[in-house]
């Protein structure tokens, strides 16, 4: 079920300067069609930041704002990493090949500096198994749970990248979404399209 409507009444006249409701967005999806493609990382259908490494000028619950982003500081960025050699080295696909990755973890909405390149790894999680793992920070130990998305690819700074077809064609349910950025840098949005669909 959808959030219910809130109204506000100033009676019997004057004004109201600001007004703020707080919460998590939840799309009332037996509404859509399944064939309706829709944006299951959005914070206005339910998608929810659960962790991240860094978060230094923005926070990665940012990416999954709506609208357009005003500007990089309405994304995420990460600090710069301390432990970068002084040289870089790219390898043939022109990836930097560095040490460090920066990483956040979402939740979607349906039940079911620019860095030198990001990969989109999912998984299956139930709501117990989501609570062990934020509880222990997201530790490396649960890496085995993540299936790759979108394989590691380069990006360009101040550009929109649309990444579609076969690439990253999965055919399987998912809950959770890890987008990882390497070596730091920022993402300003991320839109995930897909089709709502019920857990097996």
């Amino acid at each position: 079920m959808g959030n219910p409507p809130t109204k506000l009444l100033c009676s019997p006249d004057g004004g109201i300067a600001r007004f703020k409701v707080y919460g998590i967005g939840q799309r009332n999806w037996s509404l859509c069609s399944p064939n309706d493609l829709e944006d299951l990382l959005s914070m206005v259908n339910g998608g929810v930041c659960l962790g991240f490494s860094d978060a230094h000028y923005g926070h990665p619950r940012n990416l999954i704002g709506t609208g357009k982003a005003a500007d990089m500081g309405d994304g995420w960025e990460t600090a710069r990493r301390l432990d970068r050699p002084p040289i870089l080295k790219a390898d043939d696909k022109g990836i930097l090949q560095v040490p460090g990755k920066e990483w956040t973890i979402f939740r979607l909405g349906h039940p079911g500096n620019s860095p030198n390149s990001c990969q989109i790894e999912v998984a299956v999680l139930t709501p117990k198994e989501e609570e062990e793992k934020t509880k222990a920070k997201w530790d490396v130990k649960f890496d085995d749970i993540w299936k790759t998305f979108l394989p590691i690819t380069k990006l360009q700074p101040h550009k929109r990248h649309f990444i579609e077809g076969t690439l990253i064609a999965l055919g399987e349910v998912v809950t959770h979404v890890r987008i990882t950025i390497a070596p730091d840098g920022g993402l300003s949005r991320v839109r995930l399209w897909g089709f709502p669909r019920q857990l097996p």
